[in-house]
């Protein structure tokens, strides 16, 4: 199974009514040929509270989309939410680490006002096996 593009949910089966708690972080690019963070902007991460997962959930937003300034206990939607999966060797055993990406948060009742392009995505080189990128 290939899944290239993530899974798409159905929002409303799938997180319920959901309740924005704000900014979690911001996610920096890594530049792997110095081994050191950037400071460029990759994503920014917002917790979100969910009915169905009884819990705080993380969302990722790209970086083209602006600071959310949503009040704390707001009921919110995700535009265009995919969860996207991969797995983190951990000695003899895998984790496999789900994550959250959507385009947008909106407040429930208002419609996404960003009218962004995203932008091309930088072509990430596969690291292989015996490769010497970690």
């Amino acid at each position: 199974m290939n899944l290239k593009n993530g899974i798409k949910p159905e929002p409303q089966e799938t997180f319920g009514n959901m309740i924005f708690m704000g900014l979690n972080r911001e996610k920096m690019y890594f530049d792997r040929e110095k081994g050191e963070r950037t400071d460029k902007l990759e994503a920014r991460i917002y917790n979100v509270a969910s009915s169905v997962q009884q819990g705080q959930i993380e969302v990722t937003l790209p970086d083209y989309v602006d600071l959310k300034e949503i009040d704390f206990n707001k009921p919110v939607e995700l535009v265009n939410p995919r969860i996207t999966a991969r797995a983190q060797a951990n000695g003899n055993f895998a984790n496999i680490i789900y994550t959250l990406l959507a385009e947008d948060i909106v407040e429930t009742g208002h419609k996404s006002n960003s009218n962004f392009e995203p932008k091309a995505k930088e072509q990430k080189e596969p690291v292989t096996a015996g490769s010497d990128k970690k």
